[in-house]
């Protein structure tokens, strides 16, 4: 599914945090977000998942505008997985998992064979399937962010979006997050929006990157050419060598002697 930002404006009070973005993301495709502390990447992809109502302008997912929609009917367009999770304990990683699925049976009525079969299909990909029984509080960062990717994929949206999702994950754990959700958009044409503050990992896992600085779209392209960009260190304020290792382009901050 093909998502559509039109004029999308945030404020809060007389503060803009969002500044007329408009973004065509393909159906199958992984579009991340980057750009310095501070220039409203959270506030947007909030928005566009539908958690923040924008000031102006519109999101649409395959023709479907989002804010026309209940939160039920939302919720099997698009999924989201943000920064901070909210993480109940004394639940199970299965039922925890299954949460997914309330967008379809409603909280008072009992999963069908067909949510069971989402639910262990789910568990499995996320190889998470040993776990099914823990309680969530015993399982480490990297076992976490698993299971909270593998509520969003309960839904069984065609759209994903992200904040952060490999915030606090050691390096074999971001990457093999990333695999896996690189492996969702090759399998199963999900469209990912995502925000991500390691460039490196950004240019590597995204066919699409765009640069967001004062709440405005400064840069939108292709990833090898914005990570190669001379406006990408400009808007960090930092000097970036881009080194080619193995054919992935490796972002290295230069160290400013001088100072």
């Amino acid at each position: 599914m093909s998502v559509i930002v039109h004029g999308l404006t945030v404020k809060v009070g007389a503060r803009t945090l969002v500044h007329d973005v408009s973004l065509d993301v393909h159906a199958g495709t992984w579009c991340t977000i980057v750009g310095p502390n501070g220039a409203g990447k959270t506030t947007l992809v909030e928005a566009i998942a539908g958690l923040r109502r924008p000031s102006s302008g519109s999101v649409s997912v395959s023709g479907q505008t989002l804010a026309e929609m209940s939160e039920r009917d939302r919720a099997r367009i698009i999924a989201i997985v943000p920064q901070h999770p909210v993480i109940p304990s004394g639940m199970s990683v299965y039922d925890y998992v299954a949460l997914g699925r309330v967008a379809y049976h409603g909280l008072l009525h009992s999963a069908s064979a067909g949510d069971k079969r989402t639910i262990d299909s789910v568990l499995d990909r996320m190889t998470l399937g040993e776990f099914r029984h823990r309680d969530v509080a015993t399982l480490s960062g990297g076992e976490r962010q698993r299971m909270v990717l593998g509520r969003a994929l309960a839904q069984s949206t065609m759209v994903i979006v992200l904040d952060e999702p490999i915030t606090g994950l050691d390096l074999r754990h971001q990457m093999d997050l990333l695999e896996l959700l690189r492996s969702e958009v090759a399998d199963c044409k999900l469209t990912i929006i995502a925000t991500l503050h390691d460039l490196s990992l950004a240019g590597q896992f995204a066919d699409r990157l765009v640069l967001l600085d004062g709440g405005e779209v400064v840069l939108d392209g292709p990833a090898r050419e914005v990570i190669r960009s001379d406006e990408l260190a400009s808007r960090y304020g930092l000097t970036l060598r881009v080194i080619d290792v193995d054919g992935a382009d490796v972002v290295v901050p230069v160290r400013d002697r001088s100072r």
